[in-house]
């Protein structure tokens, strides 16, 4: 078994293994590079087979064909079309972005006319990881650890395990890539050495802080333990980049013209002469860019030719460097530290190497605690690479067994037990912590978009037994559990996970109580049991990333034998998706816009061909349009709670209204963030004190969604 550590990153990715003649974990490159680009990319020429390119040959062959090269694909791993993020690429890069085939909501792009996932894109990068690493070693290379932002959501993380296996790795541990920079670090640790550690990670495309304690024992052991993190998944040197790739623009609208903004080939171009700036920027005072024939115009082509220099580049980044400061601010704030209170910072990442980013860090703590003596884009890689060597498997949690199995296996291969909350074991102890809550979405009170949570945010894993979370039954045959991961009161402003439904064997009572528990194994896969205890029912589910989704709007079921209710339950659903895509579009992103269209049109398909069991379906896809649209479904929502509460609280929605969409006009970010989170308040209290309670509860309407027990 030949295990090495691999730090997939957004812009360039790096592979590490221990060498076991001198017990030093180095840096392997991979077809001659230490860091290979992470690109795909695809060579058409006529009258040959197109051929697919990854890494560096697919970055020298992305300026003649940038529309069917995929660079930054990292940061859609486990988004949905319908994301802001996914918007915001769609607008930055030049290849296709699109929703996925039939009903998968999630972001796919278009390389040579056929379309992939990021998982698709991530793992031909994986595999040609793997083989020149095996090329380069002269060893097959079985396992791995890869490394992942902090931030990552649970449906990015298992994108990225499903790629490595797709790619024919054994994943030994997918792990934060602060973490695993804090572990390269720790091998200068002495015995007794206990230190607080703050990582500054700052890529190419994510941006995480981690804070964690860090140890050496007697006998040599590194042991970890992760006290917080928090991050942004698009914060990260392209941003840094784009703002260049922004300079460059209003410079030939300046001196030609000219708005190349639409041209592809240009962006292209000008990303690559702005990278190529910043690079020269760390080192010298001003930097030429020079882009020849960049644009057309009237009378041709013309050069790009302008200066930047150092002053008017940090003036550029300095609200994007400021934020990760005030993140940073807010991590020590939830772990109530203080600079003070740290005694190592680490800089880790290529965009560190940005003397506005370290000169800002350093005021932040203090020169004298920024630890920069590894190389900021190798750390996270030979940290991995430390991990993948000193993890020896993992042991079985039966206490009269403990044998340890290889991270492949799901049972112990000794007496059988399930390994879901085994532990690895080896001379490197990492104690993991969840980056944000896990709960379900259910009524609480007469609010049917609660978030409930089961796991809180900062909980440690893999768990040896699971958490719960107490319910009643709001139907007597069905249970529905849409699983979320977020820190919002309200399901809809968190993240899907998933959907577990359950068809119970016999008929209960309304209100019978309902357990709901959740355990994070080692492969951070989420364990979901329903049980009622009543009829000693208990069902299991492991949820997966691509699992239906949930819905948390009110949805219509139809009984088999309602005649053409179906189609009637359609009809009124598509007449009020069209209502609200006339009131909200303009507070929907244009990707959003699209895909409710694009729905609206699969709805009337489903009404011609009278399909009873897709016009269910559809009536489920338009609820979770309408609700689950961010800010548009929020002015919804409040609107219909201004019209049920009584004057006064209706006086004060209707004012947050207003401010909240004047903001949003205005481009406000902040105040959309404030009056957002205040007019959630003010809804939620309208739901809490609505005296139509019964009317919610009605076990017709809910379609099984759970009550919260008092």
């Amino acid at each position: 078994m030949t295990a090495i550590g691999i730090d997939l990153g957004t812009t360039n990715s790096v592979v590490a293994r221990r060498d076991p003649a001198r017990g030093e974990v180095r840096v392997v490159k991979v077809h001659g590079r230490a860091g290979t680009p992470s690109v795909v990319g695809l060579r058409r020429r006529a009258g040959s087979e197109d051929e697919v390119l990854v890494g560096t040959p697919a970055l020298n062959w992305a300026n003649r064909d940038p529309e069917n090269t995929i660079q930054s694909v990292k940061r859609l791993m486990g988004r949905d079309f319908a994301e802001d993020a996914v918007a915001e690429a769609l607008a930055r890069r030049p290849y296709k972005i699109t929703a996925g085939p039939g009903d998968d909501p999630r972001a796919h792009v278009v390389m040579g006319g056929q379309t992939y996932s990021p998982i698709d894109i991530s793992t031909k990068i994986l595999e040609h990881l793997r083989t020149g690493a095996r090329d380069k070693l002269g060893e097959e290379i079985t396992h791995a650890v890869i490394t992942v932002p902090a931030y990552f959501r649970e449906a990015q993380r298992a994108a990225t395990r499903q790629a490595g296996a797709a790619a024919g790795l054994v994943v030994k541990r997918i792990i934060d890539e602060p973490t695993a920079a804090a572990i390269a670090f720790g091998l200068e640790q002495r015995q007794g050495d206990r230190r607080r550690v703050l990582v500054y990670d700052l890529g190419g495309g994510t941006f995480d802080i981690s804070i964690l304690n860090s140890a050496q024992d007697a006998e040599g052991r590194n042991f970890f333990q992760v006290l917080d993190f928090v991050g942004d998944n698009w914060l990260g040197g392209d941003d840094f980049d784009l703002l260049i790739v922004d300079r460059i623009i209003d410079h030939v609208k300046r001196e030609h013209d000219v708005d190349p903004s639409t041209d592809t080939k240009f962006l292209f171009q000008a990303k690559k002469a702005a990278e190529n700036a910043k690079r020269e920027l760390t080192e010298a005072d001003s930097a030429e860019i020079f882009i020849e024939a960049a644009f057309k115009f009237a009378g041709g082509t013309g050069d790009v030719d302008m200066v930047l220099t150092r002053g008017e580049f940090d003036a550029l980044i300095g609200p994007k460097v400021e934020a990760t400061l005030d993140l940073v601010r807010s991590a020590l704030e939830r772990q109530h530290l203080s600079a003070d209170d740290i005694s190592d910072v680490l800089l880790v990442g290529g965009s560190t190497l940005v003397p506005k980013v370290a000169e800002s860090v350093s005021r932040l703590f203090g020169a004298d605690k920024v630890r920069r003596h590894i190389d900021p884009m190798e750390c996270v890689a030979i940290g991995a690479g430390v991990l993948a060597a000193t993890l020896n498997g993992i042991e079985c949690s039966n206490e009269d067994c403990k044998h340890v199995n290889d991270e492949a296996a799901e049972s112990c291969t000794e007496c059988g037990h399930s390994l879901v909350s085994a532990r690895p074991v080896g001379d490197t102890t990492v104690y993991d912590v969840t980056g944000m809550a896990l709960g379900i979405a259910a009524l609480e009170g007469s609010n049917p978009d609660a978030f409930v949570e089961v796991i809180p945010r900062g909980t440690p894993y893999p768990m040896s037994e699971p958490l719960h979370q107490s319910f009643e039954a709001t139907d007597p045959q069905r249970i529905k559990v849409p699983v979320y991961e977020g820190d919002s009161k309200a399901a809809s402003q968190n993240h899907e996970q998933g959907l577990v439904e359950v068809e119970l064997p016999q008929a209960v009572d309304l209100h019978t109580p309902v357990d709901v528990g959740f355990l994070f194994d080692r492969n951070r896969e989420l364990q979901v049991t329903v049980s009622v205890p009543s009829i000693a029912f208990e069902k299991h589910t492991t949820l997966k990333v691509d699992q239906a989704r949930a819905t948390t709007a009110k949805t219509v079921e139809v009984d088999e034998d309602e005649g053409d209710a179906h189609r009637e339950y359609l009809i009124a659903t598509i007449d009020g998706t069209k209502r609200f895509l006339e009131v909200y579009e303009q507070y929907l992103h244009p990707a959003q816009a699209v895909k409710i269209r694009a729905d609206l049109d699969r709805a009337q398909e489903a009404l011609m061909f009278d399909d009873k069991d897709e016009c269910k379906r559809m009536v489920d896809v338009l609820n979770r349009d309408v609700f689950g649209s961010g800010l548009a479904t929020q002015l919804y929502l409040a609107e219909r709670a201004a019209a049920q509460a009584n004057t006064d609280e209706a006086r004060s929605i209707n004012d947050s209204i207003a401010r909240l969409q004047q903001a949003h006009l205005k481009g406000n970010a902040t105040t959309v963030h404030e009056q957002s989170r205040a007019l959630n308040a003010m809804v939620n209290k309208v739901h809490r004190e609505n005296a139509a309670v019964q009317q919610i509860e009605d076990a017709d309407d809910l379609g099984g969604i759970l009550r919260k027990r008092d």
